[in-house]
């Protein structure tokens, strides 16, 4: 892509939209980024891209911004439908997303690509895992790390991006050597209206590959799977259910790789990261790392070290024998549901935060199965308080803080409480880490007090 002297917006001053200018920069463009908050923290950030020559516009988008642009690049959150975005079809200005703009910049990089509703962060640190153990150089990009734009300027063999909803709406060209969906359930329908749309967007991950490229699906889902019919390039299954004739899968406890031969890989019994909910993510990463001929041994290696990632089913505490766990990155129904389907024991389960448009209902027959007691809070708890009437005891709270004391008065010996929310963080939160560091504060306060007390 050749950007050198050309005007170019970039929408959204976040990482993602900051990674997005210095990539233009670098190449010669002259570059607007647009951001309509104005706090402290994006003031500071305006002040060091105009020192690098970057223009800035905070606050609202005045009408002379589109003048003589010859390309927009929008951030992953910037809704499509602003009406700047508008204007700009009206006159025909082209419009991409970071992921689109750094896809051009690779320098002979083998690129993989993993979308899904869940597990996109879990699976894409495993797959690195395992190839830099076989001793390959991998970088990681995507929401949770640093953004393509900024990767791709990096020398790396391989570069393994976590892909979502937001990135794929604005995709044109972006074809990586492997693609990846882990799964398809509800979410963010607030923004993509109806399932069909949403699916319609994650498949846009294989659309531009070719027949020497590899897509890796689940065959347990039933919309993931479904879409092998429309890729032109070289599916692989994984599965927990079915024997595969290529792939990876689980026999018994056991998991299996066949591709030129069949070989038995490792026992569930061994591996460190917590299961079952994170069984469809190791599969995917296998099946990834064998595309690169990674074989068993640091795969084994791996997996009896991994402990997994913070805020994803991560052990918090236990007080005087009630557990607490934080799944705070559980931000849709379908997290919610493995997460449940994950503990044995009862649960004392906290939920709410910012609708996505979720359906909760889906949720009501394995709340009556596993849930002693139901704690609300933010502004989808009127929203799923209607959907969980008569199902379980519920409470509504106002903040954290209330929610551990309250699920731990509610709590017996061999309980645990579960934040789990099902939603998204924003409207108390700056993201899922920030709630889940709260809710990790909270607990350890509890504890402490407890200690304070019997001391």
């Amino acid at each position: 892509m050749k950007v050198k002297n050309k005007k170019i917006l970039v929408i959204g001053m976040g990482k993602s939209g900051v990674g997005a200018a210095h990539l233009l920069k670098d190449g010669g463009a002259r570059v607007v980024i647009a951001e309509r908050k104005e706090d402290e923290e994006k003031k500071k950030k305006a002040a060091q891209l105009l020192k690098e020559d970057i223009d800035v516009v905070l606050g609202p988008h005045p009408g002379k911004l589109l003048q003589s642009q010859e390309l927009i690049i929008v951030s992953p959150g910037v809704p499509l439908n602003i009406p700047l975005l508008q204007e700009a079809r009206r006159v025909n200005i082209p419009i991409i997303g970071e992921l689109e703009l750094a896809f051009h910049f690779l320098k002979n990089q083998s690129l993989v690509a993993v979308t899904g509703t869940n597990g996109k962060t879990t699976t894409a640190r495993l797959s690195a895992k395992f190839l830099r153990k076989a001793g390959k150089d991998v970088n990681l990009a995507g929401n949770e790390w640093t953004p393509l734009s900024e990767v791709v300027k990096k020398k790396s063999e391989i570069i393994i991006v976590e892909v979502s909803s937001f990135q794929l709406e604005t995709v044109k060209d972006f074809s990586p050597y492997i693609s990846c969906i882990l799964n398809i359930t509800p979410d963010h329908l607030d923004r993509h209206q109806e399932m069909e749309k949403y699916i319609e967007i994650k498949s846009r991950i294989f659309l531009r590959q070719s027949k020497n490229d590899f897509v890796v699906l689940n065959k347990d889902d039933s919309y993931a799977s479904s879409l092998a019919k429309l890729v032109k390039s070289k599916v692989i299954f994984f599965s927990q259910r079915e024997k595969l004739r290529e792939g990876v899968f689980l026999e018994g406890d056991n998991i299996i790789s066949r591709f030129k031969k069949e070989e038995k890989l490792i026992s569930l019994k061994e591996i460190r990261l917590p299961c079952p909910h994170n069984i469809e993510n190791i599969l995917a990463s296998i099946a990834i790392s064998s595309l690169y001929e990674v074989n068993r041994e640091p795969i084994r290696k791996v997996l009896k070290e991994f402990k997994g990632l913070p805020h994803r089913a991560e052990f918090v505490a236990n007080i005087r024998g009630v557990e607490f766990i934080d799944d705070s990155k559980a931000t849709n129904e379908a997290a919610v549901r493995k997460s449940l389907s994950s503990i044995q024991s009862p649960i004392i389960l906290i939920m709410g935060g910012k609708d996505k448009g979720a359906n909760f209902s889906s949720l009501r027959e394995k709340v009556k199965e596993r849930v002693k007691k139901l704690i609300l809070l933010g502004s989808s708890k009127k929203k799923i308080k209607k959907e969980f009437l008569n199902v379980c005891p519920l409470v509504e709270v106002e903040n954290l803080k209330e929610a551990v004391k309250v699920a731990f008065k509610s709590a017996d010996n061999g309980d645990c409480v579960l934040l789990s929310p099902g939603c998204a963080s924003f409207d108390q939160f700056a993201n899922y880490k920030e709630r889940g560091e709260i809710f990790q504060r909270e607990v350890k306060k509890l504890r402490e007090e407890i200690e304070r007390k019997n001391s």
